[in-house]
């Protein structure tokens, strides 16, 4: 921790930080299994040539001595030469540093190696998402197929297609019903395994009635109690430009029991339904605080948003945790939203994402983005923006 530290007031700065001096155990922590038998026998070799190294200059330190000494002397034909001691000791003593010699290479590689390793943790990390742009149509049917190729991998052997929402420029909260039946087309279309007929009564949050019982997901329903056996799926879109026209589309899959977000498929599309639009649209996410690439600690609880977190970045960050990270994003505020709202139901997290929008600029939208851990103070962790270039030629 605290050459992270200090490697950020170096870079800070605008200098290159010196790399790290690690212990052999610290090397040990960053190798990989191939480079791990590597250096567990390069260094056997070290050691047992600064073994050999110890020994002859024992050897050469006490031997010596004592054959120089008057006692030995007067043993005649029983005591070895000193000359002959010295250079036995040195025969062994070379052969020793042969042996370190020959093991030191690997060993200072992989030491060099390791010391990247830790010091790249010091570096921001930068995510990117390219949205090529599509037609409404099309995304909704290439979208629909790769989340039921998903599901069929995954063993999801029953789907539901539970709804979507969509967010206007101005905020305001909508679920098309055009929308949810050209997403429920679009699944039966993409492939065998259609999706479960809505229920009489619709789909809905209903609340356990005990904590060891789970949510239904309608009152019609029992409730799916093992996991990976039932999936829902849902859209979403966010106009992102002031026209209110073009925006993005994401297409979710989540498991119907412990409702974590599996799957998530984005593109950027005219919410009229009309043509693919003319620029592409790419997403940016600069990690100041690399928590992206840590695995989920004990028991995989998933992260949340939290109150005040604007919807369309956290749109985007939980497509991103879902396919450039290893944390889990729970679904349950959003199966509540789009299946008729209601008081969205507390749950264990992780942490709670938290986007800010900032001021407008060179028709990029960006947002601040914070960590807000179970306990403890939030963590500013960095900045999401939102572009639109041209869209490349084809």
């Amino acid at each position: 921790m605290g050459f992270l530290l200090a490697s950020l007031l170096f870079l800070a700065a605008g200098e290159v930080p010196p790399l790290p001096v690690l212990t052999d155990a610290e090397v040990v922590g960053q190798l990989r299994p191939a480079e791990l038998a590597e250096w567990h026998s390069s260094m056997r070799v070290v050691t047992q040539g600064e073994t050999r190294v110890k020994q002859g200059q024992s050897i050469m330190a006490t031997s010596v001595g004592a054959a120089n000494s008057s006692k030995l002397g007067n043993l005649g034909q029983l005591a070895e030469p000193p000359e002959k001691i010295r250079l036995r000791a040195q025969k062994i003593i070379d052969e020793g540093n042969a042996q370190i010699q020959q093991a030191s290479p690997s060993v200072r590689r992989l030491r060099l190696l390791a010391a990247q390793r830790v010091a790249a943790l010091s570096k921001p990390l930068e995510l990117q998402l390219n949205l090529a742009p599509q037609a409404l149509a099309t995304a909704l049917s290439e979208s629909s197929a790769r989340l039921q190729k998903q599901a069929a991998g995954a063993g999801y052997k029953v789907v539901h297609v539970v709804g979507s929402l969509a967010l206007s420029a101005e905020g305001a909260l909508d679920r098309p019903a055009l929308l949810t039946a050209q997403l429920r087309a679009a699944w039966n279309k993409s492939g065998p395994n259609t999706h479960e007929p809505v229920p009489e009564a619709g789909y809905a949050y209903v609340a356990p009635a005990g904590p060891a019982v789970k949510p239904a997901l309608s009152k019609g329903l029992a409730p799916v109690v093992v996991a990976g056996q039932e999936a829902v799926v849902w859209a979403e879109t966010y106009v992102l430009q002031p026209d209110g026209v073009r925006g993005v589309l994401f297409l979710r899959l989540a498991d119907a029991s412990t409702f974590r977000l599996l799957a998530s498929e984005a593109a950027f599309v005219d919410l009229r339904g009309g043509p693919a639009p003319a620029s592409a649209c790419v997403v940016t996410f600069r990690d100041e605080q690399r928590l992206f690439t840590r695995p989920a600690p004990g028991g995989e609880l998933p992260c949340g948003f939290a109150a005040g977190s604007h919807p369309v970045g956290s749109a985007f960050l939980a497509h991103l945790c879902v396919t450039q990270s290893k944390l889990g994003v729970t679904a349950t505020p959003y199966f509540v939203i789009v299946t008729g709202g209601g008081a969205v139901p507390s749950e264990p997290l992780l942490a709670k994402w938290r986007a800010t929008l900032r001021p407008p600029a060179n028709a990029e939208i960006a947002y601040d983005i914070a960590s807000l851990p179970a306990t403890g103070a939030a963590v500013e962790v960095g900045r999401l923006a939102v572009a639109f270039p041209p869209a490349p030629a084809k």
